[in-house]
């Protein structure tokens, strides 16, 4: 009998902050695999599910764990989970500006 050796596993992704603070600095509407608000486990994005969309189940935001990734790096690895992002990704508002919150192509 041969023994094939196991391919290394990816790192787990580490646990996501709770509450109703705003912790992401990307955000986007989504159409889930199963029509209900969920966030995808992703190795290299925090991710946090809001139920509240006007075009999708739901809204997600998105924090980045390494500095080079942004909108286009999130928007394939969200089609790769099985999600459709819906229409631009907007960078966050900074809580401590009055600045309308901008679209940012991916």
């Amino acid at each position: 009998m041969t023994r094939l050796p196991f391919a290394p596993l990816p790192p787990l992704p580490l646990p996501t902050a709770r509450g109703p603070e705003v912790f992401g600095t990307l955000m986007v509407e989504v159409l889930t695999p199963e029509g209900s608000p969920s966030a995808p486990l992703l190795a290299d994005w925090e991710l946090r599910a809001w139920p509240v969309a006007r075009l999708g189940d739901a809204t997600l935001e998105a924090r980045p764990r390494r500095a080079d990734l942004g909108s286009a790096e999130l928007d394939r690895d969200l089609r790769g989970a099985g999600y459709t992002p819906l229409g631009p990704f907007r960078q966050a508002r900074d809580r401590r500006s009055k600045a309308a919150s901008a679209a940012v192509t991916p």
